[in-house]
């Protein structure tokens, strides 16, 4: 399976409010779940 790496910016995103709802229940969401996969082969992981 091909694996492609994204980094993440998340502009105006601060405090408590972007650690848990843009961070932990997104980004890390997404990671936890081993990414989106695109097609059979192919999975984009936040960095």
């Amino acid at each position: 399976m091909k694996t492609h790496t994204v980094g993440i910016i998340m502009n105006g995103v601060t405090g408590r409010m972007g650690t848990n709802q843009h961070l932990v229940r997104s980004i890390l969401a997404i990671r936890a779940a081993g990414g989106v996969r695109v097609s059979d082969d192919e999975v984009i992981v936040p960095e």
